[in-house]
């Protein structure tokens, strides 16, 4: 009786132990269970990041008085790094390896490509981390080095563009979320996403990052068609819609758009009205003045961040890369090229076409008419002419384009916060400086104690990749 207790303790305490372990990764898992359980969470940790980041750089702001993360205090995006970590690094492991062995290059194709935007929203973030140790069998892995990790996302770039071009073997259907299997859709994603990374390190090279990111770009997206987003719907709610929005209209207001952002658009310090301002920001009751909160007060704002904004309403998907960005990226490699500076003027003509549609494709991303895109990119203040356009023109309108998209903090950095106004309220352990990087997670520096306390660096120093 004692043996037969004794076996059924012992097999009780191992089916209690196993109930943690995620059933989709165990060893028979279908390929094609994987890959939109990498998408979702991928989506998340999108999200996650520029929750954070977009509040750094003032495209949104805290609703609260005195600020929050607006005042750029300290985050660690623990949440996020815990997605890339337990759900987004196994399950892209393990589709590579089924996809070498099972005849589907489609699928390693897509995950390299996933692996390198994961790694980009995870180096930018905490600039040195773990991946040539991390995984599941190493509980104190060494960080590989920013520079490293750029350089493993290069080729898991070209590797996977490899893979996507074989057209053979299984390849996903329905299981894709985000293109249905259209691999070109992949290939020219993998080359936008090459671009994204190269011009990434234009402090370090201005003119070869600019070269490398407009040979890239120029195979990368080609229509709003290609964006890689997710797109959500009544039963699988966006984020910004549930966790943001919908909690706003009940009158718990957590944050909403920055006036730094507003201003950009309203008209005011001789910008011009901007049609998607509507389309994006809505208008308190008897407010007539599109006004956002200024940043580190929680006060100010005439707007709200509602469900029935482009962004946040019940079927807004969560955009990562898009086609603007494609665009924005090419007119800021051939302004470079052409020999431009953040204090020069001037580009070539189709560095000049490409500045305008940045503003055209997001314009009809967002719905606004083709009378009231006309007559914006007619304006002349607008409308300038090649010989006359800045780098600050083109990033205005990428920074527009690219709202809620947590890689606009890379533009920020790489030009010192550019024409950004220091917040109220400040984070005082900056010292007066903008802030660079999230700390690491309290599970990282208790957990891999050792090793993250010797990546671990003041929040105002600069990542390797914004020094020359």
């Amino acid at each position: 009786m004692l043996l037969v207790a004794l076996a059924t303790l012992l097999t009780s305490c191992k089916d209690f132990l196993d109930v943690n372990v995620d059933p989709t990764l165990k060893g028979d898992a279908a390929i094609q269970e994987l890959l939109p359980t990498a998408l979702f969470y991928t989506s998340e940790s999108s999200y996650y990041q520029a929750y954070i980041a977009c509040q750094y750089v003032q495209q949104i702001g805290s609703a609260r008085a005195l600020g929050d993360l607006d005042s750029q205090v300290q985050a660690d995006n623990s949440t996020g790094w815990s997605q890339f970590y337990l759900n987004i690094f196994p399950h892209l492991n393990l589709m590579i390896s089924k996809g070498q062995s099972g005849n589907a290059p489609a699928y390693v194709g897509i995950s390299k490509t996933l692996m390198a935007y994961n790694l980009g929203l995870l180096t930018t973030s905490w600039e040195n981390i773990p991946y040539s140790q991390a995984d599941q069998k190493n509980f104190a892995p060494a960080y590989d080095t920013q520079q490293s990790v750029y350089t493993a996302i290069q080729k898991l770039l070209d590797e996977g563009i490899i893979e996507l071009q074989k057209n053979t073997g299984t390849k996903p259907g329905a299981d894709d979320l985000i293109y249905a299997g259209d691999l070109a859709k992949w290939t020219k994603f993998a080359y936008t996403l090459k671009a994204r990374f190269a011009l990434h390190l234009s402090v370090k090279n201005s003119q070869q990052a600019a070269q490398a990111a407009l040979d890239a770009v120029q195979k990368g997206f080609a229509s709003n068609a290609d964006d890689f987003e997710l797109m959500y719907n009544t039963k699988n709610l966006s984020p910004w819609y549930s966790r943001v929005a919908l909690a706003n209209t009940t009158g718990n207001i957590t944050i909403t758009h920055s006036a730094t952002f507003i201003d950009l658009m309203n008209g005011k310090g001789g910008t011009v009205v901007d049609p998607r301002l509507p389309k994006l920001a809505t208008l308190r009751k008897s407010q007539t003045e599109y006004l956002g909160v200024n940043p580190g007060t929680g006060a100010g704002a005439s707007v709200d961040f509602t469900t029935g904004s482009w962004s946040s309403n019940i079927n807004s998907p969560i955009e990562m890369v898009t086609y603007s960005e494609a665009k924005a990226i090419e007119a800021e490699a051939r302004f470079i090229l052409n020999g431009g500076t953040v204090t020069s003027k001037g580009t070539t003509a189709p560095g000049y076409d490409a500045y305008l549609e940045i503003i055209k494709a997001n314009m009809k991303n967002v719905g606004v008419s083709d009378a009231d895109m006309i007559a914006y990119t007619s304006n002349a203040r607008i409308n300038v002419g090649a010989a006359n356009l800045t780098l600050s023109q083109i990033l205005a309108e990428k920074n527009k384009a690219m709202f809620l998209i947590g890689d606009i903090w890379t533009d920020f950095r790489r030009y010192d916060y550019l024409n950004m106004p220091v917040p109220a309220n400040l984070n005082v352990d900056l010292q007066g400086k903008f802030i660079q990087r999230f700390n690491y997670p309290t599970s990282e520096t208790t957990r891999n104690s050792d090793v993250a306390k010797q990546n671990i660096k003041p929040l105002n120093e600069k990542m390797w990749m914004f020094t020359k």
